[in-house]
């Protein structure tokens, strides 16, 4: 679970910085992309963006540029302390301390929707954010994931009476890593048997590398769900 309670923008005399702002704290570090301007009084979504083992953070934040202004939204793109998440490699949740560092640095200093976080994530970093949004369910909203492998449910963090997030997962056919037949199937099963919204998108003849559109779809997919809301 991550420790982290949200609150409304501090009043400083000092506008925050747009456009790519770094956050660091140790080890960990993300980069936030904002809108190029702000609208007084609006409150905007926040997009986590997780990437696979190996840490293509950067790919991710070019992927990115452009998008809050498209999307009229937030991007914060984070890099695991290791060469993947803490909660594949294990240790001591150093990245779940990251996050809930950078989630309350961006609040006290942006107008994020707290009902509209949503996690995006590619392999490791997908198998993370369904994790992560399974296990924070008043935290997160949606997840995104392209080729989650597996999911991990914090017991202690969830409840029957939480909401449960909106799921959209990609998985291409032709995955050497995760078999479409003995992942991507039985995870779109069990995650709609345990009573998840699931949007299920093929990417056919695709490998263990995400599809061009993946993210333009699945953040098509997010905006629809909400102005048809």
């Amino acid at each position: 679970m991550i420790p982290v309670v949200h609150r409304t923008p501090e009043d400083i005399e000092t506008p925050s910085p747009l456009g790519e702002v770094r956050i660091q704290q140790g080890a960990g570090s993300a980069v936030l992309l904002t809108p190029s301007t702000l609208e007084p009084g609006r409150t905007y979504p926040l997009f986590t963006v997780l990437h696979g083992a190996g840490r293509q953070d950067k790919m991710l934040t070019k992927a990115c540029q452009g998008q809050p202004d498209e999307r009229e939204a937030f991007f914060l793109i984070p890099r695991s302390v290791e060469p993947t998440w803490d909660l594949i490699v294990g240790g001591e949740a150093t990245d779940i301390r990251f996050l809930a560092y950078a989630y309350d640095l961006i609040y006290r200093r942006y107008p994020i929707d707290p009902n509209r976080q949503v996690l995006i994530g590619y392999s490791d970093g997908a198998s993370y954010a369904l994790s992560l949004a399974i296990s924070n369910p008043r935290l997160f909203e949606a997840a995104m994931c392209w080729a989650a492998g597996f999911v991990m449910l914090d017991p202690s963090a969830a409840t029957p009476d939480d909401p449960k997030p909106s799921l959209y997962l990609e998985y291409g056919t032709h995955d050497e890593l995760f078999p479409f037949e003995r992942i991507a199937l039985p995870m779109k099963e069990n995650l709609t048997k345990a009573g998840y919204p699931v949007e299920f998108s093929v990417d056919e003849g695709g490998r263990h590398w995400p599809s061009g559109t993946f993210q333009g779809e699945a953040l098509d997919w997010y905006f629809s769900r909400k102005a048809d809301s």
